[in-house]
């Protein structure tokens, strides 16, 4: 069977109910603190999904501009029942509608691993950042997979290449132990997210990386 394109997957088949309906807003937190101070400051969450980042920096960070930008018209129709007092944006995050330098703070979670061209997402999120501001990018590490069409993944050091030739300082790096162990009930899914929280214990075979970067 030919796989879907990425729009048609993300639009027919990715599991936006769920995480409407499950959002894991401690761990979405836990990786927005990096971003902090966020009082105040124009923030952007690059390939936002259903909006979740963005109503916590609204709502708990108390931004003044938040924008969420994803190229799934579906994700977006959630994103804007549950957070209207947001800006929510149908766009290629490798060509983003924004002027230089537009926001202090850009997040981006689980996103730009599964963009169609790397290099050009991360360049595009140093040219709306401005001079000193940051951003949080979280990504996996390389033996991470799942059933999204497109997936780079690397280790640490091949993630900070990436970042680097696109311009970013490297801060900090934390780490990202996955999904809740009870996310759902299917036991084999509890076991291997179990397994996840214990290999994040070891730095090299963190689930995902959290990315605290800067722009010079």
């Amino acid at each position: 069977m030919t796989p879907p394109a990425p729009r048609e997957f993300y639009e027919a088949q990715y599991h936006f109910d769920e995480d409407v309906e499950h959002p894991n807003l401690t761990r979405l937190w836990r990786a927005l603190r990096g971003l902090e101070p966020l009082t105040d400051a124009a923030f952007l969450d690059l390939g936002s999904g259903v909006g979740w980042a963005t109503r916590l920096a609204v709502q708990r960070g108390s931004v003044t501009t938040a924008v969420g930008l994803d190229f799934s018209g579906r994700a977006l129709a959630f994103a804007r029942r549950h957070t209207p007092d947001a800006s929510w944006v149908q766009g290629d995050g490798t060509a983003l509608p924004f002027r230089d330098h537009a926001f202090d703070r850009v997040f981006s979670f689980g996103s730009l691993e599964h963009f169609p061209d790397l290099r050009r997402g991360f360049d595009e999120a140093f040219r709306v950042l401005r001079p000193g501001g940051l951003a949080v990018v979280v990504v996996p590490n390389f033996y991470v997979r799942t059933q999204q069409p497109l997936e780079f993944r690397a280790t640490r050091r091949g993630w900070e290449r990436v970042m680097r030739a696109a311009g970013f300082e490297v801060v900090r790096v934390g780490t990202d132990a996955g999904p809740a162990i009870f996310k759902n009930y299917r036991p084999g899914r509890i076991l291997l997210r179990l397994l996840l929280r214990v290999l994040s214990l070891v730095p090299p075979l963190r689930y995902q990386f959290v990315f605290v970067l800067r722009r010079p």
